[in-house]
């Protein structure tokens, strides 16, 4: 019984060193999932939008017909990119954000969302090495008409 003595005061700093780590990990997993969910939502939001703004009025107008307009969907694709990224929080680095943007015949847009999501805690419980996550989301937004 007295060789057991301190075995303790090797114990919990081990355990105190693989909680820290458990932790991290956690953090880091949920600020990918996080950045997930941002992109898709962004993607999401932005095709539905862009089924809207990139209408060709003129087909409408003379023949009552939906399709995209391509140039007006190329014209928007500035602000395509600005609008994503005031829509994502500060997970994501900085200038890491892009967006493609493509119709998928007459009545429907794609929407594909690409960027690196920052890890939160560090290189603590990093297993690949980088300071980032790549992010992809894809979305494709449809009009239906009613009537």
């Amino acid at each position: 019984m007295g060789s057991d003595r301190g075995s303790a005061l090797l114990l919990v700093p081990a355990g105190v060193l693989i909680v820290a780590l458990l932790a991290s990990i956690a953090i880091d997993s949920t600020a990918a999932f996080l950045a997930q969910r941002e992109a898709q939502a962004a993607a999401s939001s932005l095709a539905n939008d862009l089924v809207s703004l990139g209408l060709d009025e003129s087909s409408l107008r003379h023949h009552g017909s939906y399709r995209l307009s391509p140039s007006r969907l190329r014209r928007l694709g500035p602000w395509s990119l600005q609008t994503t990224q005031e829509r994502l929080s500060a997970v994501f680095e900085p200038g890491s954000v892009s967006v493609a943007v493509s119709a998928v015949g007459p009545a429907a847009v794609r929407v594909s969302v690409q960027g690196s999501a920052r890890r939160v805690i560090g290189l603590i419980g990093n297993v690949n090495g980088r300071a980032s996550r790549p992010v992809a989301a894809e979305a494709i937004g449809r009009v239906q008409l009613s009537g």
